[in-house]
């Protein structure tokens, strides 16, 4: 690669990762992926309500890409992740547990569902935070003292 644009020292992916950690890109890519898959959660939905697709996508979509959750969890505990940063990754996986438990609810008090919804609003905000901080963390403190 070139050096030049915009003055950024290009590097190999290979070389970055070596410098950073594999476990904390992980955790950066990961989050950023979380994000974009209650993005496509909430287009199900969409799908659900106005196009009359079966709901079950929504809820096996959900369960597909759940595992990120711990995943998150146990690479926040990575040499150089900030304590907020592994906390953020414990809120996450809080709320998402809470997530996939809110739908079995609505049958013992129907407020239930609308929470679903609500609680939907959190895991995303907690998880594009949790995505910006660890991309940020990256950037701020590349090599982690040993």
């Amino acid at each position: 690669m070139t050096p030049g644009r915009g003055g950024a020292d290009h590097r190999s992916v290979a070389l970055a990762v070596r410098e950073v950690g594999l476990a904390r890109v992980l955790l950066a890519v990961g989050a950023w992926l979380f994000v974009v898959c209650v993005l496509i959660q909430i287009f199900l939905v969409g799908l659900d309500i106005f196009a009359k697709v079966d709901a079950s996508f929504h809820r096996d979509f959900a369960y597909t890409f759940g595992w990120l959750a711990p995943a998150l969890v146990l690479l926040s505990r990575t040499r150089g992740v900030s304590r907020r940063t592994q906390s953020l990754a414990l809120v996450l996986l809080l709320l998402f547990a809470i997530q996939t438990v809110l739908p079995s609810l609505r049958q013992y008090l129907p407020v239930f569902g609308g929470l679903h919804t609500v609680n939907a609003l959190a895991v995303f905000g907690v998880g594009a935070t949790l995505a910006r901080r660890a991309t940020a963390e990256i950037r701020e403190n590349p090599a982690p003292a040993p």
